[in-house]
């Protein structure tokens, strides 16, 4: 029988040399198979319950397919085999010895610097940039009563007073409760301005300035100014109108030189 096959083989590569690969396999296919037959004759006569048990295995194709997690992260087989190695390469000491202690040292380093910058940017936010005390640098503190132990700029003696007096000023009022039918009021005030400029201008725009004067007083009553509220409420009104007018300074206060008033 071996005889026949032999020949049988030998007269098919004589008729196709060209195929004599694919001959060879399909010999060696048949060969693998009639060892397997004669393993299950082998096995059926010494052992039928293993050989039952055998063919009663199931392979769960699935379970077998180690792509299958690749197939699920969309990976194929050789991305899967190629992560594998560079996951790899880092803890093989011993094939690449340099490469792996270059990479730890450098990871290390990373590590390390990157800490130092989180804590030294945590104790900077964390500090405090402004000075609230001086207690904070272990100064000694001394109190003071600012009433008493603090003496005023703008009314120091040795500081020069800026004034300037206003012609004054005969203005009607209006009638009240207790004053006659045509009450009037002569006043003559005197301003004190923060620097030379302002007083310089009230200077030059006199005569402006006192017209705006004399139209706010019409408007008060004898009962308003008979009172010391009202001559200061006056005051405090003309400085207010005086700063609006101002363009090269600003008018500290405004005081009465002289308030003559007639119910």
């Amino acid at each position: 029988m071996a005889d026949e096959n032999t020949k049988n083989q030998d007269s098919k590569l004589d008729e196709n040399p060209g195929s004599t690969e694919s001959i060879i396999t399909d010999v060696v296919a048949e060969e693998e198979e009639d060892l397997l037959f004669e393993i299950d004759d082998i096995l059926n006569t010494e052992d039928p319950d293993f050989l039952n048990q055998l063919t009663k295995i199931e392979i769960d194709n699935d379970a077998a397919d180690l792509s299958v997690m690749g197939n699920v992260f969309g990976l194929d087989p050789k991305a899967q085999t190629g992560i594998l190695n560079i996951l790899k390469r880092p803890f093989e000491l011993m094939l690449n010895t340099k490469q792996v202690l270059i990479f730890w040292t450098i990871l290390f380093f990373t590590v390390l610097v990157g800490t130092l910058i989180w804590n030294f940017k945590s104790s900077f936010i964390q500090q405090n940039l402004f000075l609230n005390s001086f207690a904070e640098l272990g100064e000694d503190l001394k109190e003071y009563n600012p009433n008493s132990e603090v003496e005023a700029f703008y009314d120091n003696l040795r500081f020069s007073k800026n004034l300037v007096t206003i012609t004054p000023m005969n203005v009607n009022l209006k009638p009240s409760e207790n004053s006659g039918p045509n009450p009037m009021l002569s006043i003559e005030v005197t301003t004190e301005g923060l620097a030379a400029d302002a007083i310089i201008e009230v200077k030059d725009r006199e005569a402006e300035l006192k017209d705006f004067l004399l139209r706010l007083t019409e408007d008060k009553t004898y009962d308003e100014l008979i009172e010391a509220e009202g001559k200061q409420l006056l005051c405090e009104q003309y400085r207010d109108l005086l700063n609006s007018l101002l363009t090269r300074g600003q008018v500290r206060r405004v005081l009465l030189k002289s308030f003559i008033i007639k119910p």
